[in-house]
């Protein structure tokens, strides 16, 4: 590193630092198969730069972008760091109401967008945007529009003055409980995570990271693309995952590093076994929700070392262990940055063992998000008592190891019987004609919940519904085995494999659902 190095906790600063030292080296390779070197990064973000201060975007104004991951996406956002504004990724799958409240509550007065979502832009009321920069070349109905690609006959924009502590990024949370917030976080704290894998991942200038996640979320820019760009690596973009197309890309690219959420290892797993499958490039993939069971089957039979973490959009990744040195089912210790507890419904501490929310705090300065944009009262609920509640049900081992268990909203009760929703899913998991479930509480005609499952089955199979109750109740406890199931073409999802349960909820129990009582499946009792 130079010894003119100075801005280790600036996005900008870290950019340049890149481009000087390493110059001509691929820093980014896109799904249509463009790169950028480092230095060609800087000089696109330098570009994107200019143009949002020929627009007339001001540092501290607020830039969004609705991009595909592409390299025009990196460019467009490393621009936005580079000028000095916030930039506010915005959700692809947005449209209406959902796409209104993030450009409105945020007041963004530019947007890059892709081609094909300006039409959604016609019909909202959006008073503090100004300006419509478009990616793409394809057709567009606003005649006031700006070509993202007109950055090439500007002059490289001058890098703006920043501190650590400048707000970087509005990132939208995924909405899985309930109406989606900004969560702000300023240089420091957006870096974090990409330091902590840095140097979990041990990456280094030789390593390729692998991205299939969207760019508006954490995972993908900080944990990934940031890592990587902290350790002078390459990175790999993709627009989405494809199970057929995984391993073939990786042997491709030389891919060593990726993350990995939901039932995206599951999936991988589930896959036949091919002779070659060790045959791969991948040494570390971070995440969470991998199956505990096929941890060590997974790294036996890929040659990959999975990494199970605890993390969100507020705190980035705040807990890891991996297969072979954590303790089987926990995500592992927290991060020397953070400190975490697990309280009651009063904010008292419970001892190991014992389940409660997952409480965190910083033990560095701007180590997590700076709280909710406009949205004082959620901040001040969320940090009460001084600690940020994560809504995450969880237990600390006597070793300090994360043990996470459900969301809280997404636990249930039956018969006084606290029941985790995440062991009802990996119980029925296990059938080896389903592919992937979803169990979630439904009311009760007496008092407290039902359990309901919603299942995704394997492509080619067949399954009845008393047959799956039976696999049921012979592998799980008789309190937990579902009332309800229904069997569904796919569960609905964001773009980072988070099923979003509040909609399954709210369909309630439809018609195709089958009631084990109603088939007249009695449970045997022990």
């Amino acid at each position: 590193m130079s010894a003119a190095y100075k801005g280790e906790w600036v996005l900008s600063a870290i950019v340049d630092d890149r481009a000087e030292r390493l110059g001509d080296k691929i820093a980014v390779t896109g799904p249509d198969g463009r790169t950028l070197s480092y230095g060609a990064l800087r000089d696109r973000a330098q570009r994107a730069a200019a143009l949002y201060g020929e627009l007339g975007v001001r540092p501290g104004e607020r830039v969004a972008t609705m991009l595909d991951p592409t390299v025009d996406f990196v460019a467009a956002s490393l621009g936005c760091a580079w000028a000095g504004v916030a930039e506010v990724p915005v959700n692809t799958d947005y449209k209406g109401l959902y796409l209104e409240q993030v450009l409105r509550e945020t007041g963004a007065t530019a947007v890059v967008i892709e081609d094909r979502f300006v039409e959604r832009l016609a019909s909202l009321d959006l008073p503090d945007l100004r300006h419509v920069v478009v990616v793409g070349d394809g057709a567009v109905d606003s005649p006031e529009a700006q070509r993202f690609a007109a950055i090439e006959s500007l002059d490289p924009g001058a890098r703006a003055s920043a501190s650590e502590h400048d707000l970087l990024w509005i990132l939208y949370t995924s909405g899985t409980t309930g109406v989606s917030k900004g969560v702000m976080h300023c240089n420091r704290s957006a870096l974090w995570t990409a330091r902590v894998w840095h140097r979990l991942a041990n990456l280094a200038e030789d390593d390729v990271g692998y991205s299939y996640l969207p760019f508006f979320h954490v995972t993908a820019r900080s944990a990934l693309f940031l890592a990587c760009t902290l350790a002078g690596g390459s990175t790999v973009l993709r627009e989405r995952f494809s199970v057929s197309e995984f391993w073939p890309d990786v042997r491709r690219y030389g891919a060593t590093f990726t993350m990995y959420m939901g039932a995206i290892i599951h999936l991988l797993f589930k896959q036949e076994p091919r002779p070659d499958d060790a045959d791969n490039t991948l040494r570390a993939a971070g995440g969470a929700a991998a199956p505990a069971e096929i941890g060590g089957a997974f790294r036996d039979r890929f040659g990959c070392e999975l990494y199970e973490v605890y993390g969100m959009t507020e705190i980035g990744s705040a807990t890891a262990g991996h297969m072979g040195h954590t303790t089987l089912g926990s995500m592992g210790k927290p991060f020397d940055h953070l400190e975490i507890e697990i309280h009651d419904e009063h904010d008292n501490p419970l001892p190991p063992e014992a389940p409660g929310e997952i409480c965190i705090r910083p033990r560095e300065p701007y180590a997590i998000f700076d709280g909710y944009w406009h949205r004082p009262e959620e901040s001040l609920r969320a940090f009460r008592n001084l600690w940020f509640h994560s809504g995450d049900l969880g237990r600390m081992t006597a070793l300090g190891e994360l043990v996470y268990m459900d969301r809280v909203k997404d636990s249930m009760r039956r018969r006084g019987e606290n029941i985790s929703s995440f062991e009802v899913e990996r119980s029925v998991n296990a059938h080896p004609a389903v592919l992937e479930t979803a169990a979630y509480p439904m009311p009760s005609e007496v008092t407290e919940d039902e359990v309901m499952v919603a299942v995704v089955l394997k492509p080619g199979f067949a399954l009845d519904p008393a047959e799956l109750f039976g696999f049921c109740a012979e592998t799980m406890p008789r309190f937990a085995v579902p009332r309800y199931l229904r069997f569904v073409e796919e569960l609905p999802k964001t773009p980072t494999a988070r099923v979003r349960k509040h909609e399954l909820r709210e369909q309630g129990i439809t018609v195709d659902t089958a009631d084990r009582e109603a088939l007249g499946i009695v449970l045997a009792r022990n």
